[in-house]
């Protein structure tokens, strides 16, 4: 079995797929470069062991257009990218190969992204523990937690503040047990929040 190539057409902008349209009206694009390699024109007949191969390339060029516009819309882990490549229909192979291509380029930065989510997590009110949690759901790899987990603000500042409104009489121990309680639920040591406790009964 054979497939002829219809029409061979070039994209409207430089840089894009071509289209190869097909004799039975399937169309396929594909990267400049699948044509060169592929040595596609008007009227050849492709066996189905290259016609295979034609349509692997042209999906993987597929799936590097939306890896484009999936990274450039939001941050994602080299994990999760991974993870959304395979929901995708990509083999492990063809996943892998493409996560490497956006490591390469810059488009993934797995350090850069656990240093958002820190920074982020923190601006909201919560502790080193519930942002190591984040960093581990979203597969950030540990070697990138240290640098960023050591760019974070001293928290006192924030348990401060949340004692501050949480709590209307310092002496009261259960209104400092429901406070205390929930900071640690945010992330923040016993520790860290039995210290924010002693300041706050200092002020008085």
């Amino acid at each position: 079995m054979t497939m002829r190539i219809e029409r061979l057409l070039p994209p409207a902008q430089p840089g894009r797929p071509w289209t190869v349209a097909l004799a039975g009206g399937e169309t396929l694009r594909v990267p400049e470069g699948t044509v060169v390699d592929f040595a596609l024109y008007d009227g050849l007949e492709l066996t189905e062991e290259t016609f295979q191969e034609l349509k692997a390339a042209a999906f993987a060029a597929g799936l590097r257009e939306k890896a484009v516009s999936m990274l450039s819309a939001r941050m994602l882990s080299a994990g999760q990218f991974n993870e959304k490549l395979m929901a995708k229909g990509a083999t492990e192979r063809q996943a892998a190969e493409i996560v490497a291509w956006a490591l390469e380029i810059g488009l993934l930065n797995d350090a850069e992204y656990a240093k958002a989510l820190a920074r982020h997590y923190q601006a909201r009110g919560y502790g080193v523990y519930k942002i190591k949690d984040e960093l581990y759901r979203r597969q950030i790899p540990r070697r990138c937690w240290e640098e960023a987990l050591a760019e974070l603000e001293d928290p006192e500042e924030i348990i401060d503040a949340f004692l501050a409104k949480k709590v209307q009489d310092p002496q009261d121990r259960k209104q400092i047990k429901k406070a205390s309680d929930a900071l640690v639920r945010r992330g923040f040591s016993w520790r860290q929040v039995a210290d924010g406790v002693d300041r706050l009964r200092r002020t008085l």
